[in-house]
C-alpha cells in the first residue's frame, strides 16, 4: 500500500498525493508514467524527464528558483509561512492562502489546488471547490461568533438579573435600616427635652431604678399596659413557688421599687401625653443611654437579656416590644447579631435545641454569672461565667456567647459547631484545661 503513498500523511496531516516516485520512475494520475534522471553540478541541477524534456535550474535566493525548461525560461518563488503566501512567476505576482483542503490563490483563482483523500485537483474545479469550502467556513465562523456573542449577552443578562434580585431582596432590610436610622436620629434630637420631663433628673437615678424603668416600659407600655399593671404582673409571676433558675428569669428588683418607678413613669406619661418626646421610644432611649453611662458592658448585657427573658416569660413579644428592644440595644451601645440555630450532637434534647434557636430568646443574666472553675483549676464549659469563658484561647465575646447558647454541652467536640473553631483551635482549648 505504501507503493502509492496510501496511508502516509503530509506535514498538514492530510493523505499524501497518491502517486509513486522512485529514483528514476514516477507514476501519477495526471502525469502518467515517466522516467527521470537528475544530476547536480556546479550549483546547477540538470533534470531529464521522458515526458517533460530537459530542465536546467538553480536556486538564486531562499524560496526563489530559475530554470530553462526545453528552452523556455521558468521563474518560481514562494515566500511567507503564515496564512498568506506570496507567489512569484514569470507571469507575475500572486497571493495564496492555505486551508484544510489545499491552497487558494486570491489573485489568480485558477491556480488554486485541492487535495481530497490523496487525489489532487488544480485549476477551475479546484477554485470552485475552494470557494464553496471557504464560504462554508465563513458561515461556520459567523455562527460561532454569534454563539459567543449570545453567550456573552446571556451571561451579562444573568449577572444583571442576579444583581437586581440581590438588590430587590435586600431592599426591605435596607429600607428598615434607613427607617431605623431616621427614627434614632429623631429620638436623639428629643433626648434632652425627654430628660427634662423627669424629676428628680434621670442622671440621679440608681442603676437599679434605671433597670426597673426599662423593664416596666418594655414589658408594660410595649404591650399596651400601664406601668403599675406591668409591675403587678412581674411580682405575681415571680412567686417563690415558681422560681426555677433553669427556666424562669430572675427579678432582683423589689416590689416597692417597681411601684415607685411605675408611679414616676405614669405621672410623666399622663402629664405629657401629647408631646412626641414623651413616647415610649424616647423614654426607652433615655434610660438606656443613662444605663450606658453608669454600668459596665457586662451588666448592661445582663440587664438587656433579663428584660428580654421577662418579655418571653409573660407572653410572646409584640412588634412594639421588639422595636423597644432595638432602641435599648442601640442606646445602651450593645451589639447583638441574629444567627441561625447551632447544630448540636444527637444526644442533645429538644429543650437544648430550642435554647440555641436565637441570639437572645432564652438567655438570661444568670447564664453569664454562674460557678467558678472546678477544684482542679479546669474551666467547666457548662457552669463557667461569661468572663471565665473568655480566658480560654480563641474565645472572645461572641464565642463565649455561642458557648452559653450550646449548653448543656455533653462533649467538647460540640464547640466545632461555633463559627471559627476548627480542629486546631479545639485542640488548643482542650490543652488549656476544660471540663464538663
Amino acid at each position: 500500500m505504501a507503493f502509492f503513498n496510501i496511508g502516509k500523511k503530509d506535514k498538514y496531516g492530510k493523505q499524501r498525493r497518491i502517486e509513486h516516485r522512485s529514483k528514476h520512475l514516477r507514476i501519477s494520475r495526471t502525469g502518467g508514467v515517466a522516467l527521470r534522471k537528475q544530476v547536480k553540478a556546479a550549483g546547477l541541477t540538470l533534470t531529464a524527464n521522458s515526458k517533460h524534456g530537459v530542465r536546467v535550474s538553480t536556486q538564486v535566493t531562499p524560496g526563489t528558483q530559475v530554470a530553462l525548461q526545453n528552452g523556455r525560461f521558468v521563474l518560481r518563488g514562494r515566500y511567507g509561512r503564515g496564512p498568506l503566501r506570496l507567489n512569484l512567476s514569470k507571469s507575475g505576482v500572486s497571493v495564496s492562502t492555505r486551508n484544510a483542503l489545499g491552497t487558494f490563490n486570491l489573485i489568480k483563482p485558477n491556480r488554486s489546488s485541492v487535495k481530497i483523500a490523496g487525489v489532487q485537483l488544480r485549476g477551475k474545479k479546484a477554485a470552485n471547490i475552494q470557494m464553496i469550502f471557504m464560504f462554508g467556513m465563513l458561515i461556520t465562523a459567523a455562527l460561532q461568533a454569534s454563539l459567543v456573542v449570545l453567550a456573552f449577552i446571556f451571561q451579562g443578562l444573568g449577572h444583571t438579573l442576579t444583581l437586581l434580585w440581590c438588590w430587590l431582596s435586600s431592599l426591605p432590610q435596607r429600607l428598615n435600616a434607613a427607617l431605623t436610622r431616621r427614627r434614632n436620629k429623631k429620638i436623639k434630637a428629643n433626648l434632652e427635652r425627654t430628660a427634662q420631663l423627669f424629676h428628680p433628673p434621670v442622671s440621679q437615678w440608681t442603676a437599679s431604678q434605671l433597670r426597673a424603668a426599662l423593664l416596666l416600659v418594655i414589658t408594660g407600655w410595649g404591650r399596651g399596659l400601664t406601668a403599675q399593671a406591668a409591675a403587678t404582673r412581674l411580682t405575681q409571676h415571680q412567686q417563690p413557688s415558681d422560681i426555677n433558675q433553669n427556666s424562669e428569669p430572675v427579678l432582683d428588683i423589689s416590689f416597692s421599687e417597681l411601684e415607685e418607678i411605675a408611679q414616676r413613669l405614669e405621672s410623666v406619661r399622663t402629664a405629657h401625653l401629647e408631646h412626641a418626646h414623651a413616647d415610649p421610644y424616647a423614654i426607652t432611649a433615655l434610660f438606656a443611654q443613662q444605663l450606658f453611662e453608669c454600668l459596665p458592658e457586662q451588666e448592661r448585657i445582663e440587664a438587656f437579656l433579663n428584660t428580654d427573658d421577662w418579655i418571653v416569660a409573660l407572653e410572646p413579644r409584640t412588634v412594639l416590644q421588639e422595636k423597644l428592644l432595638e432602641i435599648f440595644a442601640e442606646f445602651a451601645q450593645l451589639c447583638f447579631q441574629m444567627v441561625e440555630p447551632q447544630s448540636v450532637e444527637p444526644q442533645a434534647t429538644d429543650q437544648n435545641v430550642s435554647e440555641t434557636a436565637s441570639t437572645v430568646d432564652h438567655l438570661s443574666a444568670a447564664h453569664f454569672m454562674q460557678s467558678a472553675p472546678d477544684s482542679y483549676g479546669l474551666i467547666n464549659l457548662n457552669t463557667a461565667s461569661f468572663e471565665q469563658l473568655q480566658t480560654l484561647p480563641h474565645i472572645g465575646f461572641d464565642r463565649a456567647l455561642d458557648i452559653i447558647r450550646l449548653r448543656p454541652i455533653t462533649h467538647v467536640s460540640q464547640l466545632k459547631a461555633i463559627k471559627g473553631i476548627g480542629p486546631a483551635r479545639l485542640a488548643d482549648i482542650e490543652r488549656a484545661g476544660v471540663t464538663l
